[in-house]
């Protein structure tokens, strides 16, 4: 009870200090609180993401927090969260201070729509499976084994089609279409990371190989085994 308890606090604790530095850093950006799209996209991004961080396993919560050693090493985990911040940082910053190619508020409002969706569909991802690492490597310390229930059922990289599909729908729903240049660059990096994973699952994660004949990928531009 007592380690439930400080659990819980940490994850608050966690998810004030993620979304108050978003928001001032955005707010910022932007040079003003008065953009609606922008307040309503932090507001629904703090609870997506209070919803996930309360979701999922507290073991996977620590394997998020403190990974293992990568077995393929790489900086494209840091190179798409460094896009995943330029490309909201820049969207809060063209929607605040210029109207130079803004998104019209009802496609604004869908954008938001599209991304709450893809989020959901990646807080899905990580209840569904108890080793969604944030680095490429296997986790024998925990048991771990082939997913193949959830959204797993369907295609193999659920939580990178919700990445896919989160980041260019984050631009436009906060307003900027100047915006989805940098996301274009996070979609390539995570297109190229999930092929990188896809591989070293097909070569190491028993079952993977033959799981991957049957179920897609579920990303454009990549092949389906």
């Amino acid at each position: 009870m007592r380690r439930r308890s400080l659990h819980l606090w940490r994850t608050l604790a966690r998810w004030t200090a993620i979304s108050s530095g978003l928001s001032a850093l955005l707010l910022f950006a932007a040079g003003t609180t008065q953009i609606s799209s922008l307040r309503t996209y932090l507001v629904a991004f703090s609870i997506v993401l209070l919803v996930t961080m309360l979701a999922v396993d507290p073991q996977l919560a620590r394997e998020r927090a403190n990974p293992g050693e990568e077995a393929i090493p790489s900086h494209l985990r840091f190179l798409a969260g460094g896009l995943f911040l330029l490309t909201l940082g820049s969207a809060a910053f063209f929607v605040g201070r210029t109207d130079f190619l803004a998104v019209p508020s009802l496609c604004r409002w869908f954008a938001l729509t599209i991304f709450v969706a893809s989020s959901s569909l990646q807080t899905w991802s990580m209840t569904a499976n108890p080793f969604f690492s944030p680095v490429v490597r296997l986790q024998p310390e925990r048991g771990h084994v082939l997913i193949d229930s959830g959204p797993y059922r369907f295609i193999r990289h659920p939580g990178y089609l919700a990445m896919f599909v989160s980041v260019p729908s984050s631009a436009l729903a906060i307003g900027s279409w100047l915006a989805l240049i940098p996301a274009a660059g996070f979609v390539t990096v995570i297109l190229h990371r999930a092929g990188i994973e896809d591989r070293f699952l097909k070569s190491n994660l028993p079952g993977y190989a033959e799981y991957a004949q049957h179920v897609p990928s579920g990303l454009p531009l990549t092949r389906s085994t």
